[in-house]
């Protein structure tokens, strides 16, 4: 059998989705290996690509009903070239503009000299009858069970669903999957080490018409519209903007760090908020980045870099052994952005919804209070802690920072309100949580909450 050709966006988008559908893997690494061994010169040919891959993961269940509808062969039962090629199709066929002349061509042109006549007939004949349906495609009953109509229709796995069925109600809980299929907007936080964000809203316009004042936070800019690489802009390349929802870009405020102060980023990842907190210092004192993975760390010292950051010491590693070295009451502030099961990103990252497992929320929680404990004593009397998440859920969010004020009766919740913007006091609770949901806010779903440790 020849091999995919590695010019054609399509053939590396089933590349793509036969690795996937395999081991589950993180989707983006998977694209990003095979982007870089294919020969896709032209931008916009990586970026189809992508679209395709992101969107059949997005609508697998969905796209899989639809098929097994003119199908007689189950799609269990046929080879995962087949199976991921005919989700492809289908994905071009109702969820794109592509023509339906074009979609059904070109995968009976990918299948030509790997597969036989019988299965080039089939996949034609399956693809032609769903083009057919593209202007009206089938819909699951809604009279069956409503959390399987809605694991089916919005392609989420039926125990979430039940999860939020059960928490927010059924039509609520309608509006949150939609959303959570949603490609969501570009979103840059303007670089105040450099310009501030009118001045770079007055250079992106030309560029960018639709360039748009985020509306919670001050320094946010919502790129509607544009689709190309943020590399291409000559405002990221002379660091003057960073990539940055803007519901993380509210994160750092929670924390609010001075100029002149200690501060851990204790899960810095690439460094989206990490430089936030440098603009809030003026690149004064000491911000003690630490992540796991040295690839995230090699991305956070080129933004660095590239933003003019230069108060960030770097640290590799597990951040409760590597702090250690440094001492009791040592940091004046941390900011805990702790690993999660991620349920408020996967709009950004549909493969989320797949990976995580019900065993997830009993797992996952106790290595977050496991941070929160293992930090605590680092932090000066009259420090600040934030710890955040981009889940929704409650056992990693509310449950978790119950439990560690449970055990650390010097730690107490204050009021995030004085430090966040007054456009984003709606986004906090009467307790001092800190929440934000893609359906009701257009955000990450991220949660918050602001900790203070007593004096005495």
């Amino acid at each position: 059998m020849s091999r995919l050709p590695r010019r054609n966006p399509r053939a590396m988008a089933l590349k793509t989705l036969i690795r996937w559908e395999k081991g589950k893997p993180l989707l983006d690494e998977i694209l990003s290996q095979v982007l870089v061994k294919s020969v896709l010169p032209d931008p916009r040919d990586r970026a189809f690509c992508g679209e395709l891959v992101n969107g059949v993961v997005r609508h697998l269940y969905y796209l899989d009903y639809v098929l097994s509808r003119f199908s007689e062969e189950p799609l269990e039962r046929m080879d995962p070239e087949v199976r991921n090629l005919l989700r492809l199709s289908a994905y071009q066929l109702l969820f794109t503009r592509v023509p339906a002349r074009a979609a059904v061509a070109e995968a009976v042109k990918l299948l030509k000299r790997r597969r036989g006549k019988w299965v080039i007939s089939f996949v034609n004949a399956v693809l032609r009858r769903v083009a057919e349906v593209r202007e009206n495609p089938p819909e699951p009953p809604r009279e069956m069970n409503p959390v399987a109509y809605l694991s089916v229709r919005y392609s989420y796995p039926e125990w979430l669903v039940e999860r939020w069925v059960s928490r927010f109600g059924e039509g609520e809980t309608e509006r949150l999957l939609a959303a959570g299929n949603q490609r969501p907007p570009l979103v840059v936080r303007a670089n105040t080490l450099r310009v501030t964000r009118d001045q770079l809203l007055v250079y992106l316009k030309p560029e960018i018409p639709e360039a748009d004042p985020c509306r919670y936070s001050p320094e946010g800019i919502v790129l509607q519209g544009f689709r190309g690489p943020i590399t291409e802009l000559r405002a990221f390349r002379v660091g003057w903007l960073q990539v940055q929802d803007e519901a993380s870009q509210l994160v750092s405020y929670l924390l609010s760090p001075r100029p002149g102060e200690r501060v851990l980023d204790a899960c810095a990842g690439v460094g989206g908020k990490t430089t936030h907190l440098a603009q809030f210092m003026r690149n004064t004192g000491r911000i003690y980045a630490c992540d796991l993975y040295p690839w995230r760390l090699k991305r956070l010292e080129e933004n660095a870099k590239r933003l003019g950051v230069t108060n960030v010491e770097i640290i590799s590693g597990d951040v409760l052994t590597s702090v250690k070295a440094l001492g009791g009451n040592f940091f004046d502030r941390i900011l805990i952005d702790a690993p999660c099961t991620g349920t408020g990103i996967i709009r950004r990252h549909p493969d989320i919804k797949w990976a995580r497992k019900p065993e997830d929320l009993v797992k996952v929680p106790e290595k977050q209070l496991a941070l929160l404990e293992g930090l605590a004593g680092t932090l000066k009397p009259g420090g600040i802690m934030v710890y955040a998440t981009c889940s929704l859920e409650p056992e990693e969010n509310e449950e978790v920072v119950r439990k560690f004020l449970g055990m650390s009766p010097k730690f107490e919740i204050e009021d995030p309100r004085p430090v966040l913007p007054k456009t984003a006091w709606e986004l906090v609770d009467e307790r001092g949580f800190f929440h934000t949901y893609p359906h009701r806010h257009g955000l990450d779903g991220f949660f918050g909450v602001r900790l203070r440790k007593r004096s005495h």
